[in-house]
């Protein structure tokens, strides 16, 4: 029997939570696309958030908003959400809304290439953030994790090493901390093999790759960030024959991993390695995610 539709202003607290519930799930599952329209429509019930409760599922609403809008590749409407999220987390004074208001700021600091701004924002951030944690609960702890993952990737593209093998190491710290669905070490290593590609030892990558178990993984969506960084580094390191069999898995787990821009320069990289490539798999997998060939 369908869903029956809910009007706004029959929202409870309640009800609203089980949608967003219900939302991070399908993020977490890389549901991007349908996740968009249902988010849409919790954006009208966030702005109307008048305490601090409310304002914190306002702020889960927002962050949610802003992770999948830089999923989709849609900056604009990103930084208006990220914005909104960070307006609801103060508001709230709830610690966890903060911490993921920030990192979805630095995300997009990242992806305007100011790598600067987003390293010294993760930074500040953590300054201002770090005294509150030790009383603070498991969910905290993940966004704090996060966090500091997210300016890890930042600081390797300004090539401070130390910056970003420092926040590594808080997420990781964080990690045990957090909810495994939040935050796992497999979480973390997925940034360590980004961070390892950026300073360009695809075989340090790869090393911490095999330190984990992809199924210990316990989200999709980092799982499937899991494989695609494996690829990118045998790219690099000359392995095309494993990048290819690393990126159909990603395919097969989450196809919308595969569709978003860095995978898809993974894909060109390879064909322009070989552009008469006999790779098995990578000329049909570039059509299917509309790579020319």
């Amino acid at each position: 029997m369908p869903d029956t539709p809910v009007k706004v202003s029959d929202m409870s607290l309640p009800l609203i939570s089980r949608a967003v519930t219900k939302a991070r799930r399908d993020f977490t599952a890389a549901r991007y696309a349908g996740l968009a329209d249902d988010l849409a429509g919790l954006v009208p019930v966030a702005r109307t958030a008048c305490d601090p409760a409310g304002h914190a599922l306002a702020a889960q609403v927002y962050h949610l908003a802003a992770r999948t809008l830089i999923k989709l590749s849609a900056p604009p409407y990103a930084w208006v959400a990220a914005h909104q999220a960070e307006q609801s987390a103060v508001a709230s004074g709830d610690l966890c809304a903060i911490a993921d208001a920030r990192r979805d700021l630095v995300s997009l600091f990242h992806r305007a290439a100011d790598y600067g701004k987003a390293r010294d924002l993760a930074a500040r951030a953590a300054d201002t953030l770090r005294p509150e944690l030790p009383g603070a609960g498991p969910a905290a702890w993940g966004a704090y994790g996060a966090l500091m993952s997210t300016g890890a990737i930042a600081a390797a593209r300004l090539e401070d090493r130390a910056s970003a093998l420092s926040m590594l190491e808080e997420a990781e710290m964080a990690s045990s901390r957090a909810p495994r669905l939040v935050l796992s070490a497999g979480h973390v290593v997925t940034y360590r093999i980004g961070v390892s590609i950026i300073l360009g030892d695809a075989g340090t990558a790869i090393e911490h790759a095999r330190r984990v178990a992809p199924d210990e993984i316990p989200t999709v969506e980092r799982r499937a960030g899991y494989y695609t960084g494996v690829a990118e580094a045998y790219t690099l390191w000359g392995k095309t024959d494993r990048a290819v069999r690393a990126l159909l898995i990603a395919e097969k787990i989450a196809p919308a991993e595969v569709r978003r821009p860095n995978s898809r320069r993974v894909i060109e990289d390879l064909l322009h390695r070989d552009p008469h490539s006999n790779l098995s798999g990578l000329r049909a997998l570039a059509r299917r995610v509309s790579v020319t060939l």
